[in-house]
């Protein structure tokens, strides 16, 4: 054997090759199998790598004597007889290497009560799983919490719990409470669990106690009771919420309870665009970098109601801080599924009075609006915007859907957004791309920005593809292809104008290929790792 493969540290990490596919396909657990019967010194690195991530409880006594392990007849694992004490330091011998765990209720629902007693009763002063550092536990009956208070320990930093979303049984209450204790290392704890009562935010609160140091949590209830006990961990960086079984009933508006939490990102997942708004105006966050709001909207007619983003744009406002660097909002719909007469109902068009209290975050870097409908903002409205958010970096804008209501913006807007923002990097938005004066102002007084290496237009309407190509290539000189909609997967043919459109700005591209490769004869030449990216911005 070669010198360099003496070292465990150099097999653990060839053997770790094999880890790549999660849970670890059964041809890679062969290999480290016949790694690990090849010779003594792989022996070591090939067990540590196969038992580091374990699927179920089946692992854990297949290697047992048939005398000892066994399937009944209603196909589930059981024991003949208790293990003996040499038997149990061979199950120890490899559990002490686990470092994952999952268990679902199918996993549960194949084996006996010989086998969780067993695991329960296991003659050791150290817990079942002593080097357990992630625990998965997708199931809520209270017969297998025993067996899941023996995984417990103080060496877990991650948990996810899946439950049932009702209130908490008593049993699941000790559960939680026992958390601090139990688990005291906790980072990651994912609690997908509901039920807006006092009896859940009683059960969160325990389950939070001691946990000194959390760092990402998301949890499915919340309210003002669990809020202030979060303000209470500084160590908690990423809070996730789920509002869906959030009881805007249960909150009252004059109360608004504030964190004083650092946090790095808020994830809110809420049901409606009512219920987001609700909460947001009930709860105020002093700090917070990031911010990604996802509204499952369930409507397949209409991508949202236009008569509930005002609200929900103010409560965003008032309820995180001017310091606020990302903003993300999702709707979750299916924007290819929309009829022509949607895409072109001038209804959804929302307003600069709508998005202008978000005006005050003047430390955005990153704005994802992709989904509404902008089509009534203006180059003013554009760049009033672009002088409040001079930080920005990726500008994503009204993009999303075929929106066929004809954009405000025109060339001009975009010549506002480079100039008040230098920073930019990606741009998704639509505007009328035509012919402008490039030695008057704005253009003629804006610097051409190296930065912005991807642009997306979606269906923007377009006229001289020559010199609109001509003019990207001024403002954004390292820009190699524009990004623009299809109609392939869209539920009804293209209109025959935006056919067009979409021949003409595939002229554009055409156009910058050929500028792009006159720079390269001079020396110039683009990333190629930017060419990829761009894949990105080219949908459809």
């Amino acid at each position: 054997m070669h010198f360099c493969l003496l070292p465990p540290e150099i097999l653990l990490q060839i053997f770790s090759a094999c880890e790549f596919s999660q849970p670890m396909c059964s041809e890679s657990r062969a290999t480290l199998a016949s790694f690990a019967m090849t010779c003594r010194t792989f022996q070591e690195p090939a067990l540590d790598i196969l038992w580091k991530n374990i699927v179920g409880f089946k692992p854990l006594i297949a290697f047992l004597p048939e005398c000892v392990g066994n399937i009944d007849i209603r196909g589930r694992l059981t024991l003949e007889r208790p293990p003996l004490d040499g038997e149990c330091r061979l199950i120890s011998r490899y559990t002490q290497r686990i470092h994952s765990l999952t268990v679902s209720g199918g996993h549960l629902n194949r084996i006996d009560d010989q086998i969780m007693q067993a695991f329960i009763s296991a003659p050791s002063p150290t817990p079942l799983l002593p080097n357990l550092r992630s625990l998965c536990w997708w199931d809520d009956r209270e017969y297998f919490f025993p067996l899941l208070c023996t995984l417990f320990g103080s060496t877990i930093t991650s948990m996810r719990l899946g439950f049932i979303i009702r209130a908490p049984s008593f049993a699941e209450s000790v559960l939680l409470a026992s958390f601090g204790a139990r688990c005291p290392s906790i980072q990651e704890l994912h609690y997908d669990y509901g039920g807006d009562s006092r009896e859940s935010s009683d059960a969160i609160c325990e389950a939070l106690r001691g946990l000194r140091e959390l760092f990402r949590l998301s949890i499915g209830v919340f309210n003002a009771q669990t809020l202030l006990r979060l303000a209470s961990l500084s160590s908690l960086k990423f809070l996730s919420l789920n509002l869906r079984t959030y009881n805007f009933h249960h909150t009252h508006s004059h109360s608004t309870p504030t964190s004083s939490s650092q946090f790095e990102e808020v994830y809110i997942t809420s049901p409606s665009c009512f219920v987001l708004t609700h909460c947001l105006r009930n709860i105020q966050f002093l700090s917070c970098r990031s911010v990604n709001l996802s509204i499952d909207y369930d409507d397949f007619i209409q991508p949202y109601d236009p008569m509930d983003i005002p609200d929900l744009i103010i409560s965003v406002s008032e309820c995180f801080p001017p310091t606020l660097e990302k903003l993300h909002f999702n709707f979750a719909t299916d924007l290819d599924n929309h009829t022509e007469d949607i895409l072109a109902d001038t209804r959804f068009a929302l307003g600069f009075d709508v998005v202008a209290p978000m005006l005050s975050f003047s430390h955005l870097k990153y704005l994802d609006l992709d989904w509404i409908c902008t089509s009534v903002i203006d180059d003013t409205s554009l760049k009033t915007m672009a002088q409040s958010w001079p930080l920005l970096e990726h500008f994503v804008f009204g993009s999303a859907p075929r929106w066929l209501v004809p954009p405000s913006l025109t060339f001009i807007g975009l010549v506002h957004l480079i100039h008040h923002c230098p920073l930019l990097r990606n741009i998704k938005m639509p505007f009328s791309a035509c012919p402008v004066d490039v030695n008057s102002a704005p253009f003629s007084n804006t610097n051409p920005s190296e930065k912005i290496r991807g642009l997306f237009v979606g269906t923007s309407p377009i006229v001289d593809p020559v010199a609109v190509a001509s003019q990207i290539h001024k403002l954004m000189p390292k820009l190699i292809t524009v990004g623009f909609y299809g109609w392939d997967i869209a539920r009804f043919p293209a209109p025959s104008l935006f056919a067009q459109f979409k021949a003409d700005w595939s002229r554009v591209n055409d156009f910058l290929k050929v500028l792009t490769t006159s720079e390269i004869g001079n020396g110039n030449s683009p990333t190629t790792s930017h060419v990829g990216g761009m894949d990105i911005w080219t949908l459809g």
